[in-house]
């Protein structure tokens, strides 16, 4: 071969074989290490934070300990009232975030301090009996759930609670060592963004559980809640309700809260929801609910309009989960409660008759339930559309009123059935107005319902 030919050949080679040939970049460029507000890493802190973070307890980080005790009344031998007194404890998470005046305030999930002021349907308490009244409630700094109550454990006292957000911050007089971090931005966060949750699993011990943010923007309407959470696959448990959710800064490499975990969908892993801190900070920063939008609410039932519309007619109302007939009678209204199979019998089982007369105690509550709920009615059946115009949230709003009220028309009801104080005068009418005599016409002497007069215009 030539020289020269071998010398060209050779240059080919060596092209072919340097980086710009094969399509590589001559200068490898450095992905940057942040790529957002947030890092994807936690190792993005500085070395500073990560020793701190290393550390198995954070000290700003408490464990809170909830207790309510109730007392339920009952009658014992002889009508002598019976106090028994049942105790209620859950533990938490909360963390120290400012100090104010002469005090230090403390974050946590209103759920963790809450307790009913009164048990019963929708306030169920394990092991309260239904009805029992809530006399005594307190939040306490322990360290761990096995901890035994002791004077010298840190009081808590409540500054403010909103529930539709879940949050509650207290107030302790003895001195506590706050959030070395500053409260950051959650509206910043994306999906992948790396998360440290500091909390106390099972009210147990100190835990640091990490994660990464798997979802955002959603908005929890839950349990009467009304906020926006995001999604973290942090492995968390009961008693980490409350826990501060950090993220890592990529401007500072310091850890700045984004979130406080507040609760997990049942029956799954690593799927666990924290309220975003951009919803929470006029409250933690301000001690002020956030001002919210009042739904409309529905006027006060016009009695007037009520008895016009009588005028044209009796009208049917549900009233303590039975249907009631209301109609004109004379100068008084007559709210007959039919029989409980009603619409197969059409028996009338008590009669109210308002004449218009003062009432007092029971009576004057039964009352008043009977024409709000007329009202109700007929507000509701206003909003059928018939003029045109459709409101469905309008109808919404009075059926959820209609239906709010069944527990006490029905406890009404059996307090008058029973001739309880308050419904004295109860007569009983000469023949059932409902009752139909027999087939060939003869008259047959009936029994009318149990009638209760309020008296005469």
């Amino acid at each position: 071969m030539p020289r020269a030919t071998r010398a060209l050949l050779s240059t080919v080679l060596v092209a072919l074989a340097s980086p710009a040939a094969q399509g590589a970049p001559a200068e490898k460029k450095a992905r940057p290490p942040c790529p957002s507000r947030y890092a994807d890493t936690l190792s993005a802190m500085t070395p500073v934070a990560r020793d701190r973070e290393s550390r198995p307890a954070a000290d700003w980080v408490y464990c809170l300990r909830a207790t309510a005790v109730y007392e339920h009344l009952s009658y014992g031998r002889g009508g002598k009232i019976v106090h028994e007194y049942h105790a209620k404890t859950r533990h938490g998470t909360g963390f120290a975030y400012r100090q104010r005046g002469g005090e230090w305030l403390v974050a946590t999930n209103h759920h963790v301090v809450a307790y009913p002021e009164v048990t019963g349907e929708g306030q169920e308490l394990d092991g309260v009996p239904s009805g029992s009244r809530r006399v005594r409630a307190e939040v306490r700094i322990v360290a761990n759930e096995s901890e035994p109550e002791s004077p010298d454990q840190i009081v808590l006292r409540p500054v403010i609670v909103d529930d539709p957000l879940d949050i509650a911050v207290l107030a302790s007089r003895e001195p506590l060592r706050v959030i070395p971090y500053r409260l950051g931005r959650s509206a910043d966060l994306r999906v992948g963004t790396a998360v440290l949750v500091r909390g106390y699993p099972l009210g147990a011990f100190m835990a640091a559980n990490a994660g990464r943010v798997i979802g955002v923007g959603q908005r929890d309407i839950e349990r009467g809640w009304d906020h926006e959470d995001f999604a973290v696959d942090a492995l968390l448990n009961l008693g980490s309700s409350g826990s501060p959710v950090l993220a890592v800064s990529c401007q500072t490499g310091e850890p700045e809260i984004v979130g406080i975990y507040h609760a997990g969908y049942r029956n799954a892993q690593g799927l666990n929801v924290v309220i975003a801190i951009d919803e929470l900070r006029g409250v933690l920063d301000d001690l002020r609910p956030p001002a919210r939008v009042t739904p409309a609410r529905e006027p006060v039932p016009d009695l007037a309009e009520a008895r016009a519309a009588l005028g044209r007619g009796p009208l049917m109302i549900p009233f303590g989960r039975r249907a009631v007939r209301v109609e004109r009678q004379d100068e008084a209204v007559r709210f007959a409660v039919l029989d409980p199979s009603f619409p197969l019998s059409t028996r009338v089982e008590i009669a109210i008759v308002d004449g218009g007369a003062a009432a007092e105690g029971r009576a004057a509550e039964l009352r008043a339930a009977l024409w709000e709920q007329l009202g109700l009615v007929l507000r509701y059946r206003s909003e059928d559309g018939s003029d045109g115009r459709r409101r469905p949230d309008v109808r919404d709003r009075i059926a959820t009123r209609i239906r709010r009220g069944e527990d006490e028309q029905e406890q009404l009801l059996t307090a008058l059935r029973a001739g309880a104080e308050g419904f004295g005068q109860i007569t009983r009418s000469e023949r059932d107005p409902a009752a139909q005599g027999p087939p060939d016409g003869r008259e047959r002497p009936v029994r009318g319902p149990v009638e209760l007069i309020l008296g005469s215009r």
